[in-house]
């Protein structure tokens, strides 16, 4: 097995496992053999066809500074090869738009290039030119290098200001949560964004760090079959600074340092319903509600019906409580209306919910079963003027 590292901005290195599991990485320059390789990349990966090593922003031949708008790569199946003759395949190209390349990702067929202006669309086309550089969209770009996510046959990232698809052409989504996300970034820190992916539940999710936070702190996630946006704000148990979707594993990995001793570690993600053995709260809460648009009507909730799945479920009187939140008027805060608690064996719920605006707060805090919400149903009148 063998291992091609580069730190960003910095230097290139490879560590072969047969030379044993404690020798160090090597740097590029340091191979045996090595022709011209480069010395500085803002990233770097292996090629899907021919196996070209490619690297991101990488100095120019000769050279000892970062070009961030060139893209150079390997003879097919070499790292050490890196000077172009008319007998090998290694060659590089500068990109003519923008300042600077932000990140790339490898999809199928191709490899999407993001710089600050756009995203440009490289190919393996074979000799004599080995690559092909398409723009393919002007304007969006990433907020990070590691912000963009394949998953469901696209590419789904994340710049400045949207989140968008691609899919031979970038299409912006519409986000029902963008103003509460972008209200509240910290875009100084805007480089530890990245996004993952969690196929098994159809989501992807993108990690950043609030506007008040030097680190990771909130989440996003979307979901692309159901078109929903949902939002969350990490804690200790839950911080993540990666994650990969591992297919070939039983469950995601992510990695996470705690803040009490600044030890790493990596978890399995998506198993079990416990915060690595401790209980946590789980929730899902709607954004308010009411009859008429316009906010004139008073609304009566008396009846709820509750559809929700127990899974691993451990006794009878296992249970979700259902809180609803009322305000009466725009700028009041939400009070607690009325809280009841769901069994496997509940039926109905009989309630006597009046408010203008109405929330609905699903939740537990068990750490040996787990719950799926399906239909919300409830009786719900008007209930005059006031």
């Amino acid at each position: 097995m063998i291992l091609i590292s580069c730190i960003r901005g910095g230097g290139i290195f490879l560590w072969d496992e047969s030379a044993g599991a404690t020798q160090r990485a090597v740097a590029f320059s340091d191979l045996s053999g090595a022709s011209n390789p480069p010395i500085i990349a803002l990233q770097i990966m292996m090629s899907d066809v021919d196996k070209h090593i490619i690297c991101f922003g990488a100095n120019t031949i000769g050279g000892s500074t970062s070009d961030p708008l060139l893209v150079r790569w390997s003879d097919k199946e070499s790292s050490i090869d890196w000077t172009p003759t008319s007998t090998n395949q290694a060659g590089g190209v500068q990109l003519s738009q923008g300042s600077t390349i932000i990140g790339a990702l490898r999809t199928r067929q191709e490899i999407l290039i993001w710089t600050d202006v756009g995203i440009v669309s490289m190919r393996f086309v074979g000799e004599p030119f080995i690559f092909s550089f398409t723009e393919v969209a002007q304007g969006p770009s990433l907020i990070s290098p590691n912000a963009a996510v394949n998953a469901n046959n696209r590419v789904y990232f994340m710049d400045r200001g949207g989140f968008y698809s691609y899919s031979g052409n970038a299409q912006r989504l519409a986000c029902t949560v963008l103003d509460h996300i972008y209200s509240d970034i910290n875009l100084g820190q805007q480089f530890k964004v990245f996004g993952t992916s969690n196929e098994n539940n159809n989501e992807v999710i993108w990690f950043y760090p609030s506007a008040n936070s030097m680190e990771i702190d909130k989440y996003v996630i979307y979901n692309y079959l159901e078109n929903t946006w949902s939002i969350g704000t990490t804690s200790d148990g839950f911080t993540r600074t990666a994650w990969i979707e591992a297919p070939s594993l039983d469950f995601p990995i992510a990695a996470a340092k705690t803040s009490e001793s600044n030890t790493n570690y990596l978890y399995n993600q998506e198993k079990g319903h416990s915060n690595d053995g401790a209980a946590f709260e789980a929730y899902i809460e709607s954004s308010d509600f009411d009859l008429a648009p316009d906010g004139e009507r008073f609304t009566f909730i008396s009846k709820l019906i509750p559809d929700i799945e127990f899974r691993d479920q451990q006794s009878t009187s296992d249970s979700v409580t259902f809180t609803i939140k009322g305000r009466d008027y725009p700028l009041q805060d939400l009070a607690t209306l009325q809280t009841i608690n769901v069994t496997p064996a509940s039926t109905f719920e009989n309630t006597r919910a009046r408010t203008r605006q109405a929330t609905l707060r699903i939740s537990n805090s068990s750490n040996n079963f787990g719950w799926r919400l399906g239909d919300l149903r409830l009786e719900i009148r008007p209930d005059g003027k006031r």
